[in-house]
């Protein structure tokens, strides 16, 4: 790790000089700087309070809209001038929205600012190469094919450089810890877009760039927003939907279901003899396991099932547009996949905790209905029934014939 740091510092340092040798800096090159780093600093002050609430809320690679001027400074400045937007930027950003909050160091922001830097003199090479004129011919069909390649350029440096730290640090590859997901990612590239605009609105006349403030100040609360929303409605332990949002989502879907006369089912996942794991290792192990059992369920649903956590050790997952035979089909691969896991004990390894299983029972609407609860608690009695059994089976359960509410017998089979 401390040896990535160094080499993408002492790497920065040494692309900027190689890159400087023979630039020239006119003028208007300055007042160009002047007005990219103007402009990056009042939005870094007018935004500073949602900058310190989105870190905090923020557990993947942190996109903080500053590439907007970044990559605009690559795009229409020498390269010796970038490295001076890209510190007067971060600086600002650590003093004055990064300094309290958790997690954040002084070390953490050179190793940021020099894989910006880096990306950007990247993108300012792929630029170079395939539209040599500059960006004051944006007219040009090879200037907008450079563009592009060069969004795509600093991009990919920015992502894997950070990726490669995360990875080192936590010792094991995570793709969303490292990468972000894919809503982080459509965020970087639209705000690498604006500055790509913001380019070419400063190559006609810096004072252009102006009109870009309103949209990002819009930008800055509307992500702010989602991430308030996501953190609302998710589970902070294993990513997925807590039980409100999980709920919501399902009432919605068993509503649709009643208007289209379509089936909707319904897992309950409850991991055995979760206690015992926690005993035998601690807590901390134990979430490691929870976790691996929420990815697993992630893996086994549908592109459109909603998987959430319950509470506990608790799992539901919601299947839309399926019979009972699919159902059935989605819990035996749940138990499957689970028999499967070994979660390792530390990082540094040293053993897993294996032979894991869940217990699950599934029901389907309208056979069981005509509420969501209804099918929530035949769910829940069949999860009982395979409990019963003998854990790490599937299991239903029938409802009595003409009469949704009344007691309800176990099926055969599982």
């Amino acid at each position: 790790m401390l040896t990535l740091i160094l080499v993408v510092e002492l790497t920065a340092v040494a692309v900027t000089a190689l890159l400087s040798r023979q630039a020239v800096v006119t003028t208007a090159d300055l007042t160009a700087l002047g007005i990219i780093v103007g402009l990056g600093l009042l939005m870094g002050e007018l935004t500073r309070h949602v900058e310190r609430v989105r870190r905090r809320f923020n557990d993947t690679p942190h996109v903080n809209l500053t590439s907007v001027w970044t990559f605009s400074a690559a795009l229409v400045l020498p390269p010796a001038l970038t490295p001076a937007v890209v510190g007067a930027l971060y600086l600002h950003l650590f003093w004055r929205s990064w300094y309290r909050v958790r997690g954040v160091r002084a070390y953490r922001l050179v190793f940021t600012a020099s894989t910006v830097a880096l990306a950007a003199h990247t993108g300012w090479l792929v630029r170079e190469l395939v539209a040599p004129a500059g960006p004051d011919q944006w007219d040009r069909p090879v200037t907008v094919v450079a563009v592009a390649l060069a969004v795509l350029a600093y991009s990919a440096v920015n992502s894997g450089l950070v990726a490669a730290a995360i990875t080192l640090h936590e010792r094991r590859l995570d793709l969303r810890r490292a990468l972000g997901t894919g809503k982080e990612n459509a965020l970087e590239y639209g705000t690498l877009g604006l500055g790509a605009i913001t380019a070419l609105l400063i190559s006609f006349n810096p004072a252009w760039a102006l009109m870009v403030v309103p949209a990002l100040l819009v930008l800055h609360r509307s992500v702010l927003m989602r991430q308030l929303e996501e953190a609302a409605s998710t589970d902070q332990k294993t990513g997925l939907a807590n039980a409100t949002a999980w709920t919501t989502l399902a009432t919605a879907e068993i509503q649709r279901a009643a208007r289209d006369g379509s089936q909707v089912g319904v897992l309950m996942v409850d991991l055995d003899r979760f206690k015992a794991v926690n005993d035998a290792h601690g807590h901390l192990v134990g979430d490691r396991v929870l976790q691996a059992v929420a990815d697993t369920l992630t893996a086994c649903a549908r592109r459109y099932d909603v998987v959430g956590r319950w509470g506990g050790e608790e799992f539901v997952m919601l299947c839309p547009e399926v019979d009972a035979e699919a159902l059935r089909a989605i819990g035996e691969r749940v138990c499957e996949r689970v028999r499967e896991l070994r979660v390792p004990i530390s990082e540094t390894g040293g053993g897993a905790v294996d032979r894991l299983s869940v217990s699950v029972g599934v029901a389907c609407y309208p056979e069981f209905g005509p509420e969501l609860q209804d099918v929530l608690l035949a769910a829940d009695d069949a999860l009982f029934v395979a409990k019963d059994s003998g854990r790490n089976q599937v299991q239903t359960i029938v409802a009595a014939i003409g009469d949704v509410g009344a007691p309800r017998a176990p099926s055969t089979g599982s």
